[in-house]
């Protein structure tokens, strides 16, 4: 039927048929194609709100009509969302949330009404793509800035469901959506097929730091990220006067910069969520357990495999961003990934990043143990080496207090804090489940001597304990002499008239026949004791 016979059969006014001549529909089936495809006519140049809503009605007429099952199954095959792959689903999924972030407050909430918050492709297809009754004036709270929006945001979705559509080999669709991933990201027209093909996270990280792509294509940004950051192996990070003098810009705005690098990386980094790598099968990566150090030898192995030299912390930084969705990251990235020209005060600094389960994460703080055991080995004065029990101590950073009962969480996150301790500041957990803290003061000369008394076991002339000390502790002490003076000033160590011979104070009492002193000092606590003069002889016996 032509429009001219809709026309004269009194189905649409002079203006909508003036608008369906304009924009070439001259007959029912375009009318009808159109509608299907746009579900509005709105769009067309010179229709009003009254047009728009007569060749609408038009539309529903014929639809509702004897052919409505033929016109349907037409419909449903334009779009065939149900018989996509779950690799094609993703794909469009994926594509679908990233462009739903750029709606608006308003269009967001009107079509997340509409869909009951659902934003998959199945129920966008059902609802919307071959819904031929959707209209977008019908949705709640929008005008017509907005229904053209969300017209955009459906085109968009139509155009890819498309492309996708016609890709069917399922190592082609996972070459797609990375090419489709990065360019969304980063703006990129093209992406080298062979940088593809190997699907590799950390060659295609490598691919957009070496291009410059990694901010935004900002040369000054990318240059003071490469050169500042700790990113590849043997490299020494410039420091920020000499960058400064590089790029002709003041000091504190490389620093500013660099603060705004590190704060943006993590989120530039997420791109790379959405590429398919085989951690386990590629590099022996088992993202099953509750813990993941990357250690040099892995590093080396990631490396040679994917014909990159990043270093192993930020491999560890690349890890986590694929896997943060499971994983949390604990170590600072300032300490990890900045040169250490200072070390913060009353917290640790960290040397390493650790991938921690979230599941774990959430029920006990790394960070605060981390904290106190710094402050434990740098604030406080250690005089003697001490221990207590460590799951005893874990205790106290638990965030719920009751997860105690659970004995095989505990257990788990034990044996992770203890490698922690261990790497972070080579502290052991002995044999009996003792956390030890050794000593960090200087020891003192009468110390040593002290010991070599208690490995010698009876009072012992000063050459005697001169030459124990210098057998195992060499460079202790410069002489007999030098040791005297040290002993004499030394309350624990006693020592008998002048003889030169010395002992432990405590002896006096586990030991029978030891009194140190001069013979003066004997007599008089001898003496002390009696009522009357006592007889020399009676002294000496």
């Amino acid at each position: 039927m032509s429009v001219e016979e809709l026309y004269n059969s009194g189905q649409i006014s002079v203006r909508s048929f003036n608008v369906c001549k304009d924009n070439k529909l001259v007959n029912l089936t375009l009318i009808l194609e159109h509608f299907l495809y746009y579900n509005t006519f709105d769009d067309l140049r010179n229709c009003g709100r009254k047009s728009n809503a007569q060749l609408t009605d038009l539309c529903l007429k014929y639809l509702n009509n004897q052919n409505n099952d033929t016109v349907v199954a037409e419909k449903a095959e334009k779009y065939p969302i149900s018989n996509f792959t779950r690799t094609q689903r993703e794909i469009v999924n994926s594509f679908i949330e990233i462009n739903a972030t750029n709606l608006s407050n308003r269009g967001r909430n009107a079509i997340m009404m509409y869909l009951n918050s659902d934003l998959k492709i199945k129920n966008i297809g059902d609802k919307i793509l071959n819904n031929y009754k959707f209209d977008f004036n019908e949705l709640k709270n929008i005008g017509i800035k907005t229904a053209a929006e969300l017209r955009y945001f459906i085109d968009l979705i139509i155009d890819f469901v498309e492309k996708i559509s016609e890709v069917k080999h399922e190592h082609d669709l996972i070459l797609f959506k990375n090419k489709f991933f990065i360019e969304k990201t980063f703006s990129v027209t093209t992406i080298p097929f062979q940088i593809l093909e190997k699907r590799s996270i950390f060659l295609l990280v490598d691919y957009i730091i070496s291009n410059n792509f990694m901010f935004d294509k900002n040369v000054k940004t990318n240059t003071i990220f490469k050169k500042t950051f700790n990113i590849y192996i043997n490299k020494q990070e410039a420091t920020l006067s000499n960058v400064a003098a590089e790029l002709n810009i003041s000091k504190e705005r490389v620093r500013q910069i660099r603060t705004n690098c590190m704060d943006d990386l993590l989120i530039s980094l997420q791109f790379i969520k959405n590429i398919d790598d085989d951690l386990y099968q590629k590099y022996g990566i088992d993202i099953n357990q509750d813990f993941i150090r990357i250690d040099e030898d892995i590093n080396e192995n990631i490396n040679s495999i994917s014909a990159t030299c990043f270093s192993r912390e930020f491999t560890s930084l690349i890890i986590y961003s694929y896997l943060s969705h499971k994983f949390d990251l604990i170590g600072n990235k300032e300490d990890i990934l900045l040169p250490k020209q200072f070390n913060a005060r009353k917290r640790h600094n960290w040397s390493n990043f650790y991938l921690i389960s979230k599941s774990l994460n959430s029920e006990f703080d790394f960070n605060e143990l981390a904290d106190d055991i710094f402050n434990r080995l740098n604030t406080d004065r250690i005089e003697e080496t001490y221990s207590f029990n460590f799951k005893s101590y874990l205790m106290n950073f638990f965030k719920s207090k009751n997860i105690i009962e659970d004995f095989s969480l505990v257990s788990k996150i034990s044996k992770i804090a203890e490698k922690i301790l261990n790497i972070e500041f080579s502290l052991i957990i002995d044999l009996e489940d003792n956390i030890v803290f050794k000593r960090n003061t200087i020891k003192q000369v009468h110390e040593y001597a002290i010991e070599v008394l208690e490995k010698i076991g009876i009072p012992s002339k000063i050459n005697e304990i001169f030459e124990q000390i210098v057998s195992d502790y060499p460079e202790v002490t410069k002489s007999p002499q030098a040791l005297r003076g040290n002993l004499q000033r030394t309350p624990e160590i006693i020592y008998f008239g002048r003889s030169s011979t010395y002992g432990l104070k405590k002896w006096e009492l586990e030991k029978e026949g030891i009194k140190g002193g001069t013979i003066k000092h004997l007599i008089y606590n001898y003496l002390k004791d009696s009522n009357k003069p006592i007889h020399v002889y009676e002294i000496y016996k």
